[in-house]
């Protein structure tokens, strides 16, 4: 390990707002690297060079300075990191005055850079988990399945560890961008932080991955140690009252192994977009909630037209306020179980309403939505149109 210059400045300037000594740190060729008296940077330290070499303390008399080159009076104190030494931390004073300090100085010294390294450790791990993320959440990992394995164990991933990929888009991202100023890029970059900043606080479990994909989509790989529902709520809650903002939330299936990433994500990236597309007012949605939605998104362009053909014209005149009304209120009339007193209750309309709507979209296409084939039929073709 090298001693980094700017970090062992940092640690000077510390020791010395504390202990009001000046100090120098030293790497092991005896060049002064940091120093609370900036000219001395950069210069030759003959005591230091010996302290390090002989590994032991070397202390500086006033009859020793012709000696030592580039010196003063004071103690040097070799620096351990992992019984190696790094370098030397050198105090200037009289030696009995100030060795005590340097003692206590050189133990602080070895703290902070174990601290710095701890640090920059956690950083990097942290740092290599994400990437490995976003690769398992993107590739299939099935060829190259005990690589994946290796990588996950070198860089603390649990593998074993039940976890659930989420998907969480900006609402209106495209506004929000176009509502900055020329600085835009700093400014957008400040928001995707403060997104992942604020998701993390509602993430108790270190296990936990939070990260920008791209744009405006994040992905949290969650833990199964809260209920989703619950933590996407709160996920919502906190964005709309710190940050004013909405997200759309997809959640995919539970990963019990490496090879589930992908699919989760898949199934969280799918949902999402059918669930904004259908239901953008319900802003969370579970890939298990929307099976038939996601079954009838994977339909091809030309399959949608096969099925729609021959249905008439009522989704010709999609834009019609009427036949819309019509049609959403089969929707929710066929998703709870064909009820005339649910879907009532649902959409906030008098029993009646509901039934008019039902008898109008009869009479006007000579369909009857109470004939559960034909009710079917007609809420598949409604969300195929909606899905295009």
């Amino acid at each position: 390990m090298i001693l980094n210059k700017n970090e062992c400045q940092k640690i000077v300037d510390r020791v010395i707002s504390i202990l009001g000594k000046n100090i120098n740190i030293i790497n092991s060729e005896g060049i002064i690297i940091a120093s609370g008296d900036k000219r001395r940077v950069n210069t030759f330290h003959k005591g230091a060079k010996l302290a390090a070499f002989e590994k032991k303390e070397v202390i500086v008399e006033d009859k020793d300075l012709n000696s030592y080159e580039g010196c003063r009076k004071g103690v040097n104190l070799p620096i351990y990191h992992n019984n190696e030494v790094l370098g030397v931390v050198g105090i200037t004073g009289e030696p009995s005055e100030v060795r005590g300090y340097g003692i206590i100085v050189k133990e602080l010294v070895e703290l902070m850079i174990q601290e710095n390294e701890r640090t920059k450790m956690e950083l990097f791990q942290v740092r290599a988990i994400k990437n490995f993320a976003r690769e398992i959440i993107k590739d299939n990992v099935y060829e190259d399945e005990s690589i994946f394995k290796t990588r996950a164990q070198l860089i603390g991933f649990i593998e074993k560890l039940p976890r659930v990929v989420i998907v969480a888009d900006i609402c209106s991202f495209a506004t929000i961008l176009d509502s900055y100023s020329e600085d835009s890029e700093t400014m957008v970059q400040k928001l995707k932080q403060d997104v992942v900043d604020l998701i993390k606080s509602l993430t108790h479990s270190s296990d936990d991955i939070v990260f920008n994909l791209s744009e405006d989509r994040f992905v949290i790989l969650k833990s199964l140690n809260k209920d989703l529902e619950e933590y996407c709520n709160d996920i919502q809650k906190l964005l709309k009252v710190e940050l004013k903002l909405n997200m759309y939330i997809g959640i995919g299936s539970v990963c019990n192994d490496l090879k589930d990433y992908h699919k989760s994500y898949m199934q969280a990236h799918k949902v999402v977009n059918v669930g904004r597309n259908l239901y953008p007012e319900k802003l969370i949605y579970f890939a298990n909630e929307y099976k038939i939605q996601l079954l009838l998104d994977a339909i091809s362009h030309e399959q949608k037209q096969e099925f729609l053909n021959g249905l008439g014209d009522m989704f010709n005149n999609k834009n019609n306020t009427d036949v819309d009304e019509m049609l959403n209120t089969i929707e929710v009339y066929f998703e709870n179980k064909m009820s005339i007193k649910d879907t009532a209750q649902v959409m906030f309309l008098h029993r009646n309403t509901v039934t008019y709507r039902i008898n109008k979209f009869k009479d006007l296409y000579k369909i009857d939505i109470t004939d559960p084939y034909y009710c079917m039929l007609i809420y598949i073709s409604w969300m195929l149109i909606k899905l295009e």
